[in-house]
């Protein structure tokens, strides 16, 4: 074999083998894309579904369920055609099973339940924080009305002041019991303080008003109380708000981005 020749057999070798390491990285490449994709089709359903399974039915209305199971009906076929692990056909079903249900008038979701657990009122607002992001997601993809996913935010926001005012006129009713009434007073400004943030919404007034009412009633009551018991309960921290300080904050972000005039 001449020298020419083996040079030839040698180039042609080296281009196999350059040929092979690029094949190999660009499927190497491809299993992560697709690894990536259904890792994040899989947490956009799991979200999607913890929407319509966890929030009280209350939360959601008929056209903003149905956005959500329509879009978790379609991550759920993409899945499906990644022939991603799991069995993703079953969660076709079941989205296409709540679909339906839902159109004929059946709800699958949890009913009400009391705002009383501070933990359980962090997860409800983080979870509403989410759905909020989802519809300005979806309106921006054109799947959503700018008319609509106003409404929408607007009835979200008032939702997420609202869970937390609960939980103050919560803690209201057990310092009222408690003859604590300077605290209890305390609980109903923090309340009506958090659902003016929402002065859109029809029912945020309403609610204020009433809560406003009941300060002046504990007003009189505390009145009647011992001036120096009066002091040592208005001094008094509320730990329960100290925790909620920095989750609030990080909220302020999120809130003042929204666009409701859009």
């Amino acid at each position: 074999m001449t020298t020419i020749a083996i040079i030839g057999v040698l180039a042609l070798l080296l281009i196999i083998g350059l040929v092979l390491i690029v094949v190999s990285q660009m499927r190497e490449k491809a299993r992560v894309e697709r690894m990536r994709r259904v890792k994040a089709l899989e947490d956009g359903h799991s979200l999607l579904r913890r929407f319509v399974d966890e929030l009280p039915n209350s939360f959601l209305d008929k056209a903003l369920r149905r956005l959500i199971l329509q879009r978790a009906l379609e991550l759920a076929g993409q899945l499906r055609e990644l022939n991603a692990p799991g069995n993703p056909k079953a969660l076709e079903e079941a989205d296409q099973a709540a679909l339906s249900a839902l159109e004929s008038g059946q709800v699958e979701g949890p009913g009400e339940f009391p705002m009383n657990d501070p933990q359980r009122v962090k997860e409800i607002r983080s979870l509403l924080q989410m759905l909020f992001r989802f519809v300005e997601r979806q309106k921006k993809a054109g799947r959503v009305s700018a008319e609509a996913s106003r409404q929408h935010l607007v009835n979200i926001l008032f939702l997420v002041h609202r869970v937390y005012a609960e939980l103050m006129v919560f803690q209201a009713q057990d310092h009222e019991q408690a003859k604590r009434y300077r605290k209890a007073i305390h609980c109903y400004h923090l309340a009506a303080s958090e659902l003016e943030k929402s002065k859109d919404h029809p029912d945020a007034a309403e609610l204020v008003t009433r809560y406003r009412e009941r300060i002046k009633e504990l007003n009189r009551l505390a009145e009647g109380q011992d001036p120096n018991a009066e002091r040592t309960e208005a001094v008094m921290p509320s730990s329960v708000n100290r925790e909620w300080e920095e989750f609030i904050h990080e909220e302020e972000a999120w809130k003042k981005k929204a666009d409701y005039d859009s």
